[in-house]
């Protein structure tokens, strides 16, 4: 309990604005996703004492896991569904700061490095994807890699990188693992300390002008609480509620495993992970070489650089948000499609 309480003091202020202790304002995303990389962390650690990355034992190992260590099976889909969770909760947390502008001025930053950090967590599910060494993975991380053989002049020698050779082999296993356990866990634990400084450098939560000016109404501005009590509750009850909903799906629905890998027998349907399903549905409607020389680098581009340009009002630039909006909304069509309106041979057609 002490320990509890000193970690909290050292990591939050004494106190803490009223108005910044609704829910609303925040909807505890922030919070939800750090508990979850932690989850991702303890999780990761306790299966990799008995995961062997190699492709005569990966597989059998899994299944060991799964079937024979105390608390195993519990602990590889309490892994599996987090980092799924993580995907969704992480955008939800970049969705609500773009749409209460809270990346102006000196939170452009952290907002770039918010970026950064959901770049890692997305690499993070992918790296892990291939672990199992089912056929569903290793078909799809196939595909998925294969993209970069549209990069004009080095992108073969990008693909033999990241594959650790010409094909998805033994490899490749090794260079996933590698990533997936040590090198962007590590990343994701520097930005997301990095992330959390900047917010309290910032002057904590960003509360909208809108707001302010509402809240003056109502509550001195001036007012402070004591962040323990107050913030310490709300937030134990957050990470309560996270961890029961994490449970549910752990303790009742297996993380998949399919078959054992086999390099020579190509499934009828190769699918990207979800996350990817959008990008891979757009690959198939427009150019390849379009898609990663011109549209991405421009995505990337207009993600990083947006809060620079000149606002309208109080709630950013018109424009800006329209296009965000529809970046959103496209993405998800084309990962609908994908996912649900995609069936043997990647033919469009009702597969329900």
């Amino acid at each position: 309990m002490f320990f509890e309480r000193d970690l909290f003091l050292h990591t939050r202020p004494r106190t803490v604005p009223a108005a910044a202790l609704r829910f609303r304002l925040t909807w505890g995303l922030g919070g939800a996703a750090a508990l979850m990389i932690v989850i991702q962390l303890i999780t990761g650690v306790l299966l990799n004492f008995s995961y062997e990355p190699s492709p005569l034992t990966a597989y059998g190992s899994v299944q060991h896991i799964h079937y024979d260590v105390l608390f195993g099976r519990l602990f590889r889909n309490l892994h599996h569904w987090t980092g799924h969770a993580l995907i969704v909760i992480a955008f939800l947390h970049m969705l609500r700061v773009f749409l209460s502008s809270a990346y102006r001025g000196s939170r452009h930053l952290n907002w770039i490095i918010g970026l950064g950090l959901f770049f890692l967590i997305l690499l993070a599910n992918f790296s892990g994807y291939l672990l199992p060494w089912d056929q569903r993975a290793y078909w799809a991380v196939t595909i998925a890699t294969s993209i970069l053989e549209y990069v004009p002049g080095f992108g073969t020698a990008m693909l033999e990188i990241i594959r650790g050779g010409s094909d998805v082999g033994a490899g490749t296993l090794h260079i996933f693992h590698t990533l997936h356990s040590g090198v962007l866990p590590l990343l994701m634990l520097f930005l997301m300390t990095w992330h959390f400084w900047k917010i309290r450098r910032a002057g904590g939560l960003f509360l909208p002008e809108t707001e302010k000016s509402t809240l003056k109404s109502t509550t001195p501005p001036t007012e402070r609480l004591a962040a323990r009590p107050h913030l310490f509750i709300r937030e134990k009850a957050a990470a309560a509620i996270v961890m029961a909903a994490l449970l549910y799906p752990s303790i009742f629905f297996n993380a998949p495993l399919g078959a054992l890998a086999n390099p020579g027998l190509t499934p009828k349907t190769v699918k990207a992970p979800w996350y990817f399903i959008g990008l891979q549905e757009l690959l198939i409607h427009v150019n390849p070489v379009v898609v990663v020389l011109v549209l991405l680098p421009l995505m990337l581009l207009f993600l990083l650089f947006f809060p620079l340009l000149k606002e309208d009002n109080l709630n950013g630039n018109r424009l800006v948000r329209l296009f965000f909006i529809g970046l959103v909304a496209g993405y998800a069509i084309l990962t609908i499609i994908g996912l649900i309106f995609r069936g043997p041979g990647m033919q469009l057609g009702w597969f329900f």
